[in-house]
């Protein structure tokens, strides 16, 4: 059946995403990817259309788009094309493909969220985050900015966000941050008790948890400086925990905090 690919799919995706499946009918690949993209068009109650393209009868529609292989899957939004991949891709594949590239409204809150942050604007950041979460509660990214943002004022709200986090998410090691400072201000007795305990490195004890007590009190230098003093002497303690220590401020203070810009350096030349 003829369509009209500008009405059908670029003026179509200003309304809702598209996804244009190019195939053919000699296409082996193209007749196992077919149904499983069919499949997921239907589960999507309409959150996305899918268009199929017979590159054989739309030769001048392959050319523009720069189809050389096939099956090639291209989704539009807002009239251009945002994302796409080439091959029979498993339906799992497929399922990350969409779920990674679909916009939505927590996706739009979230670039906002970002851009607020960027502009130094924490409030607004946090305020856009909630929004997200109120809609979207398992949202992973919300979550891990969230915690960052109010890790300072209300620790254990900023834990009981990330604790979930897998290891495989590409915002873990932010996550893991905050987890491995709120251990730190959370366990302070349980970790004087161990530094009593132990045999080694009384000194390196004692600057560990001299800086244990200045993250506590929110002294992120003090804190650094002391970690780094008992990086020096012996970072086997509490399972190199001054080195996890400053990896974790480092990490929730963000690169371009001035503490880190000073403070970073020295670290290195400790480990080494």
């Amino acid at each position: 059946m003829s369509f009209d690919f500008q009405k059908d799919v670029i003026e179509a995706s200003k309304e809702t995403p598209i996804v244009v499946d190019f195939w053919a009918e000699w296409c082996g690949p193209c007749r196992m990817l077919g149904p499983v993209l069919e499949k997921l068009a239907a589960e999507a109650n309409s959150t996305w259309k899918l268009v199929k393209v017979n590159t054989d009868q739309y030769p001048q529609i392959a050319m523009q788009y720069q189809i050389q292989g096939i099956p090639a899957v291209k989704m539009f939004s807002n009239g251009q094309v945002v994302a796409e991949f080439v091959g029979a891709l498993p339906e799992t594949h497929v399922r990350k493909w969409l779920d990674e590239n679909l916009p939505s409204v927590s996706k739009r809150l979230l670039r906002t969220a970002q851009d607020a942050l960027e502009r130094g604007d924490k409030e607004m950041a946090r305020e856009l985050l909630e929004e997200v979460l109120r809609s979207e509660n398992n949202n992973l990214e919300a979550r891990v900015r969230l915690a960052e943002l109010v890790f300072e004022s209300d620790p254990d709200r900023a834990f009981e966000l990330v604790k979930d986090v897998p290891q495989e998410h590409s915002l873990y090691k932010n996550a893991e941050a905050i987890q491995t400072l709120y251990r730190l201000t959370r366990d302070y007795e349980a970790l004087a008790q161990q530094a009593k305990d132990s045999d080694r490195s009384p000194q390196a004890w004692q600057s560990y948890l001299n800086g244990v007590q200045a993250l506590a009190r929110r002294d992120y230098e003090e804190a650094l400086k002391s970690w780094i003093d008992a990086l020096l002497i012996d970072r086997s303690i509490d399972d190199d925990g001054p080195r996890r220590a400053c990896v974790a401020l480092f990490t929730w203070l963000g690169n371009d905090h001035e503490l880190v810009r000073r403070y970073h350096r020295q670290f290195t030349s400790a480990l080494f």
